[in-house]
């Protein structure tokens, strides 16, 4: 079966693999990824979740889906009000409130507005800190479309918070909840729960300050999706330590009318280093307000788009990443990144050779010529590739497809080896029948190892 199925593949050369475009078109999926509260700048435990967002769009993208990608930019919440009341302690030379924000980018927002909003600090806090606010947070969006660009990550909107309070959905879902008996008033504040659920524990839409929470903005982010756009499937990425939030928007959906199913919310671990970004030997403890952070874009810096994006993509969501910092430098087989793309380059150097060496092939690839283990396990490995995108695709677990690269390219280099060792096993040989059989092979591989690192977002390099 091994031989069979391979040969089978092999008869309608690359036109069997999946191509930009193939699937089952949808009506329009929303992923929503790494949208973080903006103040400060995205550190590597963000990244995980940008990169795995960004890597189900290109794979839904791949297999036809329609895909709208957005960061959502919480700009009216408790947080973001401490922190522009932070911003505007440091413009007057004074410490952030308690649970303020104090990382020296905190002083430097203070500086930027001192020269670009003038007359600024002439205000009382209370008018100046919704106008320091909105300025601090425009540079902290400015600094992580910046830091996203630099691992080729795109948005198609950028969905600030404010915008949902100013078209009036969250108080538009706040009716339609209270219309359906979802709300109820307790100790001077608003709370959602479910009638017919009373385990369920109830949640503060709006305080007793009259502050709406984080709830009341989701309620109108859902309504602005799937209602006012008219969005299939809601996909969120979200950091593990929100697992709890995970019922409460399934309650919250269903209660203003839409099918639950339609919001699918991805959880994923957190991000560790090993080696090298540790203080004082310690592993840093994320926390934007106290500026104690490794950021992505130091990350990058140390090891380059590539690793960053292969090697956050290595383990499933649900897994810790141990993110080793000299592996993903390393130049040699051991680093994955390194061993996937040697792979193509020298697929590249293969394809170039049998032109110099053979001035005309044959038009058709004869591949019963191909007959042996190593030939075999590469075309097996390309046989299994329609079903990795189909799964990949289906259960949205981009993670499927950096397993698959390795496999691939495992069988490469045994191919490759296979021809150093004994030269009638090289690929360019004197018979120009097998020549184009192998170059075949070969260019397959390598149309396939491309479109793989293409789907992670990682370069596919044809020299190294």
């Amino acid at each position: 079966m091994l031989r069979r199925r391979p040969r089978r593949w092999a008869a309608t050369s690359t036109s069997a693999l999946p191509t930009r475009g193939s699937g089952a078109l949808s009506a329009g999926s929303t992923p929503e990824f790494a949208s973080i509260n903006p103040p400060g700048p995205l550190h590597i435990a963000h990244g995980r979740g940008t990169i795995l967002g960004d890597s189900i769009c290109r794979v839904l993208e791949f297999t036809g889906h329609a895909v709208q990608r957005e960061y959502y930019v919480n700009s009216d919440n408790t947080q973001t009000r401490k922190f522009g009341a932070s911003v505007y302690a440091r413009l007057h030379g004074e410490e952030p409130p308690e649970g303020g924000y104090t990382g020296d980018y905190v002083t430097e927002l203070a500086e930027m507005a001192h020269h670009d909003l003038p007359d600024i600090e002439k205000l009382s806090e209370e008018e100046a800190e919704p106008k320091l606010r909105m300025y601090a947070l425009a540079k902290m969006v400015e600094q992580i479309k910046a830091t996203v660009a630099r691992l080729g990550v795109r948005y198609d909107e950028w969905f600030w918070e404010n915008k949902l309070w100013e078209a009036g959905l969250p108080q538009k879902g706040i009716e339609r909840l209270r219309a359906a008996g979802y709300l109820k008033e307790k100790d001077g504040a608003l709370w959602f729960g479910d009638p017919a659920d009373q385990e369920e524990e109830d949640r503060v839409v709006i305080r007793s300050n009259g502050q709406p929470t984080y709830f009341a903005s989701d309620l109108g982010y859902l309504l602005s999706r799937f209602e006012q756009r008219g969005y299939q499937r809601v996909i969120e990425v979200w950091g593990a330590d929100h697992h709890g939030y995970v019922p409460r928007m399934k309650s919250a959906i269903a209660a203003l009318g839409f099918d639950p199913e339609k919001l699918v919310i991805i959880l994923h671990q957190m991000v560790n280093l090993k080696e090298g970004a540790t203080r004082s030997g310690q592993k840093v403890k994320m926390s934007k307000r106290a500026g104690r952070f490794v950021t992505l874009d130091e990350l990058i810096d140390r090891v380059g788009s590539d690793a960053v994006r292969y090697f956050y993509l290595l383990r499933s969501p649900d897994t810790t990443i141990e993110f080793d910092l000299e592996l993903a430098v390393t130049q040699g087989n051991e680093n994955p990144v390194y061993y996937a793309q040697y792979a193509h380059a020298r697929l590249t150097n293969v394809e170039a050779a049998a032109s110099e060496h053979h001035a005309q092939l044959p038009v058709q690839a004869d591949v019963q010529l191909l007959v042996h283990p190593w030939e075999l396990d590469v075309a097996r490995q390309l046989a299994f590739w329609p079903d990795v995108v189909e799964d990949a695709t289906a259960m949205l677990e981009p993670h499927r497809i950096p397993y698959y690269v390795h496999d691939l390219a495992t069988a490469v280099h045994r191919f490759y080896h296979a021809g150093n060792a004994q030269s009638e096993h090289r690929v360019v040989v004197d018979d120009p029948k097998l020549t184009r059989a192998r170059l075949e092979l070969c260019r397959a591989a390598r149309h396939t190892l491309k479109t793989a690192l293409d789907l992670m977002g990682v370069s596919a390099p044809e020299r190294m």
